[in-house]
């Protein structure tokens, strides 16, 4: 038994081993905030500014969205940066870093926070970013996950995340929205359904990879995460990744045949015998995984029936019906789920906040001793 399932999976690999390798390429770099701070996610103007030298360096370019979906690329050396949020930092660092190297970054904005947070842009100042040729994303309006879990938690919360983001996003940039940047880089079956439904062409993950061209999935484009701790294995990385043999143009400039050697098979069959042990394993984890997503189309089917598919003017309706905004009595304490809480970068209100908190307890405290 263990010999036929040996040949039958060499027959495979000897079948299937010519795999499309793009000719063409761009690696997307996920920023967050340029700040002098030691959380991981933040670098000061020096350090970005140092970062898109070294790649420049080693003889990258840089290339906006609109350079990847019209398919102005050539080759594989191609950074597209991309910041998420809205923090004004990055407002300070378009200025500053990203426009006198003529960059065109990509800028996810949730506009939860946008003109209401002391650490966020003013919507005078995306509009600025937008008119100067930045790319404007939606990042959800509460930076929620877009998970099935929350789906199913708050159909109206998840829904908001999706197209008010997008209504709100439009009207005041005066710009049609057409990419979603997923909240934490966590998407769904059900949030692409309705990213389609609103009229959305394109979603970004968090997935360090680069992202072939033409593009093969339009709602799970690649990204690196940049942060302090990997952001010098991640150019070292994509800067060897981008010189690989692999990677070469063909006469056509569409994508060379790469065929694995009798070696490379080989080595691929030790690896399986190497795994023997867990082939019962494998198998039943492979028919659970099948049974889930038949589960999770049939799940999409039947909502897709009734999602909303004619936007703007089906949305439009739904907002006027205060589908997003509920009353307040309608809100009952059971359907909020702790888990899901907006995210908010710390800012100096946070302290206050912390100390607003402390005073209510002793006050609370000195209280009960009195009454003692």
């Amino acid at each position: 038994m263990k010999k036929i399932f040996r040949l039958l999976i060499i027959s495979v690999l000897f079948f299937t081993a010519a795999t499309p390798v793009y000719s063409k390429g761009v690696y997307i770099l996920c920023y967050h905030a340029f700040l002098e701070k030691k959380d991981p996610y933040s670098f000061t103007s020096n350090q970005f500014k140092e970062q898109l030298e070294r790649l420049k360096n080693n003889g990258f370019k840089f290339v906006a969205f609109e350079d990847i979906i019209n398919d102005r690329i050539e080759g594989n050396k191609n950074i597209l940066v991309s910041v998420d949020d809205g923090n004004k930092s990055a407002y300070q660092a378009y200025f500053g870093v990203i426009k006198p190297m003529g960059i065109k970054p990509l800028l996810a904005i949730y506009p939860a926070i946008i003109n209401r947070m002391n650490y966020a842009m003013t919507w005078e100042q995306v509009k600025e970013l937008s008119d100067e040729g930045c790319y404007i994303a939606s990042h959800g309006y509460h930076h929620m996950f877009l998970s099935e879990k929350y789906y199913k938690s708050d159909q109206t919360g998840f829904k908001k995340e999706i197209y008010l983001s997008k209504k709100i996003l439009e009207e005041k940039l005066n710009k049609k929205i057409e990419t979603m940047v997923y909240p934490f880089g966590v998407y769904s079956d059900i949030a692409v359904s309705e990213l389609k439904n609103a009229g959305y062409k394109y979603g970004m993950t968090i997935e360090p990879k680069m992202e072939g061209l033409p593009i093969n999935n339009n709602f799970q484009i690649h990204r690196y995460l940049m942060t302090k701790p990997a952001q010098k294995d991640i150019i070292a990385r994509i800067s060897k990744q981008a010189e690989n043999s692999q990677i070469n143009s063909n006469r056509n400039g569409n994508y060379i045949e790469k065929k694995e050697t009798a070696p490379e098979i080989s080595d691929k069959m030790n690896k399986i015998d190497n795994m023997n042990s867990m082939n019962n394993m494998s198998t039943v984890n492979d028919n659970m995984n099948t049974a889930k997503n038949m589960n999770s189309m049939s799940t999409v089917n039947n909502i897709n029936k009734k999602s909303i598919i004619y936007y703007p003017e089906r949305i439009k309706q739904i907002i006027s019906e205060d589908a997003f905004v509920p009353a307040q009595k309608e809100i009952k304490k059971a359907d909020i789920n702790p888990k899901f809480k907006p995210f908010v970068h710390k800012s100096e209100t946070s302290a206050q906040l912390k100390k607003n908190k402390k005073e209510v307890t002793e006050k609370k405290n000195r209280k009960k001793k009195r009454q003692a």
